[in-house]
């Protein structure tokens, strides 16, 4: 059996609309809160990308860093990867030890870099390159 991605469309959209759409998917979701930071720590500076719905999206720094993507809809991860990857510019990320890592390397990226967390007990963070 075949799976078939069906591709997601998204959009260039505000800083301060992205920030508004990550808030309240950390809000209604752990999941994205335990892997997302917060959305005052997002750059202003960076190009960010929403779904017509607001319920997906993700940012892309100047140096191509892929920053926050998240989706409160199962099976849009995988689409929004692949289009920061092919079509945004993404080239690198950061993200906390656990299941990202292996998330990431399906799409290409490799560790380069691992430092503990700021937070004692906490996932270390995993810098990724394509």
């Amino acid at each position: 059996m075949t799976t078939v991605m069906t591709p997601i469309t998204v959009h260039l959209v505000q800083p301060w609309e992205y920030a508004l759409a990550l808030g309240v998917a950390r809000h209604d979701s752990e999941r994205i809160a335990a892997m997302t930071s917060d959305p005052n720590e997002m750059p202003d500076d960076a190009r960010y990308y929403m779904t017509d719905d607001f319920r997906s999206g993700f940012g892309v720094t100047s140096d191509g860093t892929l920053i926050g993507l998240f989706s409160t809809e199962k099976g849009r991860g995988e689409s929004l990867t692949w289009d920061a990857v092919m079509h945004k510019g993404a080239r690198k990320l950061d993200c906390f030890d656990g299941f990202l890592p292996g998330y990431y390397k399906r799409f290409g990226f490799v560790e380069t870099e691992r430092v503990p967390n700021w937070t004692p007990g906490e996932p270390d963070v995993v810098f990724m390159t394509l």
